[in-house]
Formats: C-alpha cells, structure tokens, sequence
C-alpha cells in the first residue's frame, strides 16, 4: 500500500504499476491517496516504485530557455557602419582643413584635465583602413547579436556608453602620455554586454554551472582570441570595454530594465546613443 497526498502522484504511480502488470487500486483515506495491490505483488510494487522515484530523482533539470528575441539586429549594427564610415572618411581626408585624430583620439593628458568627451570621440577613429574594417565586422556581429536580445535602441546606448567608459578607465590606468583611437573598446563592451546579459539570465533558473556561465566563459574565449593579439592592439581598452559592457549587461539582465519596451523607447534610446556622439564631438570642434 502507497500513500500520497497528491493525487496528479499517485495517477503517475499507479500508471508506473500497471506498465509493470500489476494492478492497483486507487481510493481516498484521511485526505490521502492511497493505492493498494494484491499481497502476492507487494514487494515487486515496492521495487518498481522504489525504482522510479530513484530515475526521477537523479533527471537533471532542463537548462533555463536563452533569452526571448525582442529587437532587431540590422538597424543598429547598418548606423553603426554608416557612423564609422563616415567618420572614416572625415578623417582621412582631413575634411574642412581639421585635424580629426588629433581632435577626438584619447589623449591622457587632455582627459586628466576635462575633455572627458574624447572617451567617446575615440570610438569613431581609426589608425588604417584595417583597422576600420575589423572594427566594423566585430562591431556589426556582436552589437546586432546585442540588439536582439536586449532591445536595437537600449543595446546601442549601452554599447557607446561602455565603450566610454571603457575608454577612461583604460586613460586613467595608463597615465597622461597614453594615446589611442578605434572602436574596439566599444565593439568589446558589446561583448561584455551580450556574454554577461545572457549569463545573468540562465543565472536566475536551474542547471549546471556550464550552462548558465557559458555564455560569459564564450565571451571572454573570444576576447582573449581576438582582443589580444596585434602590434598596435590596446588590450587595456578592450579589457576595459569588456569589463564596462559586462556591468552594463549583468546590471540590465538583474533589474530586466532592458527588452523590448515600446517603439517609441527604442527609438529614443538609439537617438540618445547618436546625440552622445554628436556632443561629443560638438565639444571636440567648439573645446578642442
């Protein structure tokens, strides 16, 4: 005899007996379910009874659903080109007589002493062609991959707001003399952002440690495969970027401020990611 106190359990006991071929009766007792068989079939019940919960229990729990798609990746990562294009091709050819890595690289020395706006000016220059052109192909397939998980126009602020970020911390730890320019820094915060977003989300349900951190050990694989390698390579500025994306998508995925909201949201939020830039480098002409 088998008491239960669920009826769902003992309709799934007793399916495992009958599957078995042995026969048991279902009644109520005190609020219980009871499933009762034959004397002759006691001990064999018992075993295969014994011998399910034993399996059920040692099932591993399924591994938490990845993060629901709710923006689009084209949109963003197609202004993120046109920006550095453009910017590219102001830069080169030293459009309007100005001096633009002069103007908006990082620059120590200046940054200690306000012009806190070349962390994000930065972001849109570039050594060389070759440079340009790694930037806009890890920047388009890690921010699109951003977007789509935390939203085209909240992934995008995210991004040129880590990527700033990135850019000062790495300033400040390398002293007044450090000087660089390239969107790396951001195109590693959006690595950080995406790897951690995701890692926080499996975080919250059941699974082993490799499902719900694999995302974040992925991201830093990559970072370690593609962000340190290179004579002219600033690895402060991409571990920074990283590091500052990473907060950005942990902080995001814990409070769930980032998702789909409504258009209208979006929309400002990738307006907001632009106008950063735009000040940023209003100050550079006007301050600089």
């Amino acid at each position: 005899m088998v008491r239960t106190p669920s009826a769902r359990r003992a309709r799934e006991l007793g399916l495992v007996l009958a599957a078995a071929g042995i026969r048991a009766l279902q009644s109520d007792l005190d609020g219980e379910y009871v499933l009762s068989v034959p004397q002759a079939d006691l001990e064999r019940a018992r075993s295969e009874i014994s011998a399910y919960l034993s399996e059920a229990a040692n099932v591993p729990a399924p591994p938490p659903p990845p993060p629901p798609v709710v923006g689009k990746a084209v949109p963003g990562a197609l202004a993120y080109a046109l920006v550095l294009l453009v910017a590219w091709r102001l830069q080169s050819g030293f459009a309007g007589g100005v001096d633009w890595t002069r103007l908006g690289r990082v620059d120590g020395a200046a940054m200690f002493q306000g012009e806190w706006w070349r962390a994000l000016t930065a972001l849109t220059l570039h050594a060389d062609f070759g440079h340009l052109t790694a930037n806009l192909v890890f920047g388009t397939v890690f921010g699109g991959l951003a977007a789509r998980y935390l939203g085209t126009g909240s992934a995008w602020l995210a991004i040129v707001i880590a990527g700033g970020l990135g850019n000062l911390a790495n300033a400040w730890l390398h002293g007044p003399d450090h000087r660089s320019i390239g969107a790396s820094t951001a195109v590693f915060a959006a690595l950080g952002l995406l790897g951690a977003y995701i890692a926080r989300h499996r975080h919250r349900g059941p699974g082993r440690w490799a499902e719900r951190w694999g995302a974040l050990i992925a991201a830093g694989a990559i970072l370690a495969y593609t962000g340190s390698g290179g004579e002219r390579t600033d690895v402060g500025a991409h571990l920074t970027g990283f590091a500052a994306g990473g907060l950005f998508g942990w902080g995001l995925a814990r409070t769930r401020r980032a998702g789909p909201g409504s258009g209208v949201f979006q929309s400002a939020c990738g307006l907001a990611a632009a106008g950063c830039l735009a000040v940023a480098w209003g100050l550079a002409l006007t301050l600089g």
